[in-house]
């Protein structure tokens, strides 16, 4: 599973590539650092999950299901350590996501549609917190939003640190509620 995350992670990018070296290492001092990522993709109906990632790499991962018969939802929920490359990775597109937003999606979505929600936190304390309902497509938010995916996926070849009710309202430390 760690290997499926690292190759997810490892795709290049569309925005460094179209720019030459030199103008991406110009770039670099002007971009702000990440400092945390955070995913909030959770269905009502069906579960999803919430990611919190630091800027190295370490967080949590709560997936979110409906067991069958049980009216709420139910968390498993997983410590993350994201592989230094993998994390790289996603900091240089959490950094794109935040300097150029894509815009939120607006007007009602599809019924029983999905609205995933990524969070990115810059040292300076500035936030930028950006939804899309599932439907509304835009590259540079579906490409972050499917690597947090492999986050989310390659935390389930671990054993749960825990397992109960789904909270909602749950921020590990260092993360503060949005």
């Amino acid at each position: 599973m760690l290997t499926m995350l690292v190759a997810a992670c490892a795709a290049p990018e569309r925005v460094a590539a179209s720019r030459p070296a030199n103008a991406e290492e110009e770039g670099r001092a002007k971009v702000e650092q990440v400092a945390a990522i955070v995913l909030r993709d959770v269905h009502p109906l069906y579960g999803g999950q919430v990611v919190y990632l630091a800027a190295d790499g370490a967080g949590f991962c709560q997936l979110v299901s409906r067991l069958p018969g049980v009216a709420a939802l139910a968390e498993k929920r997983y410590p993350l350590a994201v592989p230094a490359e993998a994390m790289a990775r996603l900091r240089r597109l959490a950094a794109a996501h935040a300097a150029a937003p894509p815009p939120s999606s607006v007007g009602a979505g599809l019924p029983d549609a999905a609205k995933p929600r990524i969070a990115v936190r810059l040292a300076s304390g500035r936030s930028v917190d950006v939804s899309r309902w599932q439907h509304d497509h835009n590259a540079e938010f579906d490409e972050l939003y499917q690597a947090l995916l492999a986050v989310a996926q390659a935390a389930t070849s671990q054993k749960p640190q825990s397992q109960g009710r789904f909270e909602p309202d749950w921020v590990p430390d260092g993360f503060g509620r949005r």
